[in-house]
């Protein structure tokens, strides 16, 4: 079974594979940021000044959104401050630095007492387990309802990032159990860990730690490497033969998908009792000789990650966080990685070619798309030929997983995947825009009809006032009119 389109590429990933984990050792800063993923920020609970233990919760969520921080080692907060981050979108957040001290003094671990789903839900909320994968939204936010089937995502289709092969070959036994809990959690009867086929040892090695655990309702399948296999929709059809209808979620088919490194995440979490402040990732690149799966603590800045391997650092062009094909380009070195950060591609020129000639409509793009659009036609709606984001909305530009295979193609050059951001971004904004235009014509209806109810309730007491008043004044009258015709019949006249 595949999926429509996709590429094959050269995988570069050949010098990494038999290679032994680097340890990182405690970086002298740690850049943390509070904005883990595409939505709002967590908030600062440590002040600059502020001594801080290794596992020490240093910003809470006040959102559903929101995952809470944690101190990665012991150290003082010495600045809270916006700055570049290594997020999905390389946004600018707020950052806390910790000078750290080299002692790792550690809190007291939490007592881990699982009783329930309920209760391993709460612990990655507690623990601030992201999805480690993708966009580095809150893991505990798929587990809204039960489900049949958990998947666990091992599959990195893009060139050059080893790091989830590497967790596996390294923490079988974490990636069974982390995956057993979570499926506990989503009250699924069986969990499948997707790898890739091209993987060799990985296999054999979580198929070990299954049987050494009797955990049999965990199966291990292998699917093809085919680029972006990685994809949440893609894995799922490969596995299942089922579509996730436009605009749904896995929930609606009965299927729950994680990321490898989330499952071996939560499995480190309960066994240790602290939150979750470290990961692996690749430090590799075509300006690097050496490259290197390094486990590091979040907010490790990128040059401490690039010092541990060799690299030509007058060769290097771009610092990119993520894959050649979907990543984003740093500022500088001096940015700390964060929960979603699984390559540091050191590279001396862009794997996409450069130059923008115009679209001549070959079509390459449509037979590579994994989502099945029509991506020269959305380009031609949201470039200036066109600028229709409305038309762009009706073919699905949101259902574009920016995998890049469009442009990776295009005789053109034309960096596609661009203009799909751009649109996304628009339409968000502009549905933004309506909404609280909405709220506003809302607010303003609302107050309209609140003024003319208490205009009408004041009419209505006027009214009802004066008509007091008049019967008052009626009834004056019929008195003095009575009192008068008693006066005449008591001085003899006729009434």
């Amino acid at each position: 079974m595949s999926f429509h389109g996709g590429l094959k590429l050269a995988h570069h990933k050949e010098s990494l594979m038999g290679e032994e984990v680097v340890e990182a050792p405690i970086p002298e800063h740690l850049y943390l940021s509070l904005r883990m993923n595409q939505g709002d920020e967590a908030r600062a609970v440590v002040s600059v000044g502020e001594y801080v233990l290794k596992g020490q919760c240093i910003a809470v969520a006040d959102d559903d959104m929101v995952l809470p921080v944690h101190a990665p080692t012991s150290g003082t907060v010495t600045d809270i401050s916006v700055q570049p981050s290594a997020a999905p979108d390389a946004a600018m957040a707020t950052v806390i630095t910790i000078t750290t001290d080299g002692l790792d003094r550690t809190i007291e671990p939490m007592v881990v007492n699982i009783r329930s789903h309920q209760d391993i839900i709460e612990l990655m909320q507690k623990s601030g387990i992201a999805g480690m994968g993708g966009a580095g939204f809150p893991a505990y936010m798929k587990y809204k309802q039960p489900v049949k089937t958990l998947i666990i995502n091992g599959a990195e289709c893009e060139p050059y990032i080893a790091c989830d092969e590497a967790l596996m070959l390294a923490k079988p036994e974490a990636v069974i159990s982390g995956t057993d809990w979570m499926r506990q959690a989503c009250q699924a009867t069986t969990a499948v860990i997707a790898i890739e086929d091209t993987s060799t040892g990985i296999q054999a090695a979580l198929e070990a730690a299954i049987q050494k655990s009797s955990m049999n309702h965990i199966l291990v399948k292998k699917i093809p490497s085919i680029y972006p296999i990685g994809g949440e929709k893609q894995v799922i059809e490969v596995l299942t033969g089922q579509q996730v209808p436009e605009g749904q979620t896995p929930l609606v088919l009965g299927l729950l998908m994680q990321n490898v490194a989330t499952a071996v995440a939560l499995a480190d979490v309960i066994e240790s009792g602290l939150p979750l402040l470290n990961r692996f990732i690749t430090i590799t690149g075509d300006a690097v000789s050496r490259p290197v799966n390094v486990n590091a603590m979040i907010g490790t800045p990128l040059s401490d990650l690039l010092s541990l391997t060799e690299v030509n650092y007058t060769a290097i062009k771009r610092l990119v966080i993520g894959g050649p094909m979907m990543g984003f380009a740093m500022p500088n070195d001096a940015i700390g990685i964060d929960k979603t950060s699984n390559c540091l591609l050191a590279m001396k020129e862009e794997l996409l070619p450069s130059g923008n000639m115009p679209c001549i409509r070959c079509g390459d793009c449509v037979q590579v798309c994994p989502q099945e659009l029509l991506p020269q036609q959305l380009f031609w709606y949201i470039s200036g030929e066109s600028n229709d984001l409305e038309k762009a909305r009706d073919h699905y530009v949101f259902d574009c997983i920016e995998c890049g295979a469009c442009a990776y193609v295009c005789p053109s050059h034309i960096k596609l995947v661009d203009y799909y951001r751009y649109a996304k971004a628009e339409l968000r904004y502009l549905d933004f825009k309506k909404q609280h235009s909405d709220h506003a014509k809302q607010r303003f209806d609302a107050r309209e009809n609140r003024l003319e109810r208490i205009k009408a309730e004041r009419m209505a007491k006027r009214h009802d006032k004066t008509a007091k008043l008049k019967d008052k004044q009626v009834a004056k009258k019929e008195i003095s009119d009575a009192l008068a015709r008693i006066k005449k019949i008591k001085d003899g006249q006729s009434p």
